[in-house]
């Protein structure tokens, strides 16, 4: 009779935990509204709410329960790097980028994993994103999107799909995450 030990037993059951909240993430990402609305997960930057499309988010954690650590000699926005099972990811401040007044990083703040890419064996691009609380999920209409207003620069407004009409603003992350400016080069 096989000896199955309990690290076992808990290795398997996570793993099909983890395939069930992958398949249960995969089918709320590609489920389509005929109403022209589009699932999103907002979340906040000081007195700024943003959001983006829930396609490109791949995982939510807070940060104070994650090892994380501060880079030396990076740019601004680039809080630090996060250790997420093993893999490290570079964290943003989008708030700092984007030239938005500064915020300190609190309890309620989170880490959201982005990626964009790799479909057609294009580039993958994978990084967290500073959320002062925790996210939300919602829908955001699609005709109700309006154009960015003065409130940032026109350089930043590149980065922005469009904002509600309860100020959300709606980030192209397709655009954010393919721009040189966010790639720390060390050579």
């Amino acid at each position: 009779m096989p000896n199955y030990s309990t690290a076992g037993k808990q290795s398997q059951a996570q793993r099909v935990l983890e395939k069930r909240a992958h398949d249960l993430a995969q089918a709320l990402r590609e489920q389509g509204d005929p109403a022209g609305s589009l699932n999103t997960v907002t979340f906040t930057l000081g007195k700024e709410k943003f959001g983006i499309e829930l396609k490109y988010l791949k995982e939510v954690q807070p940060l104070d329960c994650l090892n994380w650590s501060l880079v030396p000699c990076t740019p601004e926005f680039v809080v630090g790097v996060v250790n997420i099972r093993g893999r490290l990811y570079s964290v943003m401040d989008l708030a700092s980028f984007l030239g938005l007044r500064g915020r300190h990083l609190t309890e309620q703040s989170h880490v959201l994993l982005v990626r964009v890419g790799g479909q057609g064996g294009g580039p993958v691009m994978e990084l967290g994103l500073i959320s002062d609380t925790l996210p939300v999920i919602n829908r955001i209409g699609i005709e109700g999107l309006q154009e960015p207003q003065g409130t940032v620069s026109e350089e930043a407004q590149r980065y922005f799909k469009g904002v509600t009409a309860e100020m959300t603003t709606l980030l192209n992350m397709e655009s954010l995450l393919s721009d040189p400016a966010i790639i720390v080069d060390w050579a």
